[in-house]
């Protein structure tokens, strides 16, 4: 989705001779994770994968899966869950209904409490994004961002935005969503790969006519948009890919920017960091994406997070459903998880699985 943003604030592109921080020559992945203040867990996280089962064009069931991409195992799963909108915020599991309303089941896999939220939001479901995130300060609340896309007269668009704080147990009976402010401009509800959420923000990227895209953010702490907008870090006349290729992902607690660079069959990624003087983009060295996609028809992996040891967990949707890691010391990849059908990564999830069935 296109839009103009000159009526914005902009945050200078990170460049040396605008004062931001660019570190010349690219540092490594790992080792920048660590020099940034995000140091990487004693025990990686585990991916939460949606396994889809359709009859004919209708999902008929819905398989959750925790699994440790290292191993591949599968360490705990939850089957015949109610199709919709899926997410993880903090150690919390959520699901937003997509039939006609936007009721949330919260499963807490620690405890294995499952809590049905009655809460009702407006408009059309089908054209909604929604992002989970936790806000790691003061509160501690799980919240869910719901943003609707509608279109008057044909041609003006209007994105009203809700807000539901998610909890787990009785109180969560007693939760609704509210209103929050629309994005300072229209931002993208169908690519998941345009949005992701870092330390209780959550960022949008926003594809635009002028020299830089530029990225949207919502605190979810204060519910309320900043009002400046930063500036992605690679110009267009340096990007060799479509928009739609471009993606942002937290790593390891770190917002991304992740470019497929197809001239040079290679992945560039800038991490994101806070500096006195603004927010700066920090560029890691490329990764070959021809040691991570094996065949013409495998064109886009996604990063997903980087294990203690420093090897890159991919997410490599079409065709095979596959998530392979990658070694950057040795320069060998290794497939550790083969879905074999319709699959959707849904997050990352960092708590207990004491209330849970494991293998």
């Amino acid at each position: 989705m296109s839009s103009t943003a000159h009526h914005h604030q902009l945050t200078p592109p990170p460049n040396n001779n605008g004062g931001q921080l660019l570190l010349q020559p690219p540092t490594k992945l790992l080792g920048c994770l660590r020099t940034v203040g995000r140091p990487t867990s004693k025990t990686d996280p585990l991916l939460v994968a949606a396994i889809f089962t359709a009859d004919g064009p209708t999902i008929s069931r819905v398989d959750l899966k925790l699994l440790d991409v290292a191993s591949g195992e599968t360490v705990a799963r939850m089957d015949r869950q109610g199709n919709g909108h899926f997410g993880v915020t903090g150690g919390l599991l959520c699901v937003v209904g997509d039939a006609g309303t936007a009721a949330v089941s919260v499963l807490d896999p620690a405890t294995g409490d499952v809590t049905n939220i009655p809460a009702y939001a407006t408009g059309d479901m089908t054209s909604s994004a929604y992002v989970f995130g936790h806000v790691p300060a003061a509160t501690g609340d799980h919240k869910v961002l719901r943003v609707f896309t509608a279109v008057y007269d044909g041609r003006t668009i209007r994105q009203p935005c809700e807000v539901l704080t998610v909890v787990s147990g009785d109180d969560g009976e007693q939760q609704r969503w509210r209103p929050a402010p629309s994005p300072p401009v229209p931002v993208d509800t169908l690519d998941p790969r345009h949005r992701a959420v870092t330390g209780g923000v959550a960022h949008f990227l926003v594809p635009q006519r002028a020299e830089y895209d530029v990225i949207v953010s919502f605190d979810l702490a204060t519910e309320q948009w900043r009002p400046s907008l930063l500036r992605c870090p690679l110009p267009k006349a340096k990007r060799h890919c479509h928009s739609s290729s471009l993606s942002l992902v937290e790593l390891n607690g770190c917002l991304a920017f992740v470019h497929p660079d197809y001239r040079a069959y290679a992945m560039d990624m800038w991490l994101l960091v806070d500096l006195e003087k603004g927010p700066a983009w920090v560029r890691v060295e490329s990764l070959p994406l021809g040691k991570i996609l094996r065949n013409k028809q495998e064109i886009m992996a996604r990063p997903l997070m980087v294990l203690e040891d420093g090897r890159i967990v991919f997410w490599v949707r079409a065709p095979y459903n596959v998530v392979r890691v990658y070694n950057p010391r040795t320069g060998e990849c290794e497939e550790t998880v083969d879905f074999g059908k319709l699959t959707s990564i849904v997050g990352l999830y960092r708590g207990d699985l004491l209330g849970l069935n494991q293998y």
